[in-house]
């Protein structure tokens, strides 16, 4: 009995630690969110702060993220991160000076929401930002869009 119960326990450990490696996972709150970035250019750790944040500052938040998202993506901006897309149009240079202002102000927005998706795309960090501003502007994002998400499934706004 005992053999099972170390064999139990070290799966569980295992499973834990997967989880927490790939994605934001809170056990207590069944949550989790996958989390996908770049493996040498990715600051996984600065968005898994900014969930904490979030998790801390606004409850309600919190549960729009676990609830209506369920991957959040580090890309260099905010262009069409669904990864169903085609990776012809995903990957596609456009220069910002034909883009309408309305689109440059998207690009450079901390995150957006892939519409119709529950995929989050946040904006990899810059040269020489601000941490703390960073982790600010991240938590602010998560909670926009979390609300976005949750506004395109449910229809209703809050």
């Amino acid at each position: 009995m005992t053999r099972y119960a170390v064999i139990g326990g070290v799966l569980v450990v295992l499973a834990w630690g997967w989880l927490s490696a790939f994605s934001w996972f809170d056990a207590l709150a069944l949550c989790r969110v996958h989390l996908d970035v770049d493996l040498l250019e990715g600051d996984r750790a600065s968005i898994k702060q900014a969930i904490a944040l979030v998790r801390r500052e606004d409850p309600p938040a919190y549960r729009d993220l676990c609830n209506w998202v369920d991957r959040i993506q580090e890309e260099r901006e905010c262009r069409a991160g669904d990864p169903q897309a085609n990776p012809r149009f995903r990957g596609a240079v456009v220069p910002i000076e034909w883009l309408e202002p309305a689109q440059r102000r998207a690009r450079e927005a901390a995150a957006c929401y892939v519409r119709g998706s529950r995929i989050v795309v946040m904006r990899r960090a810059r040269e020489g930002e601000n941490p703390a501003t960073l982790l600010r502007e991240r938590a602010e994002a998560v909670k926009r869009t979390a609300g976005y998400s949750r506004m395109f499934w449910t229809d209703a706004p809050r």
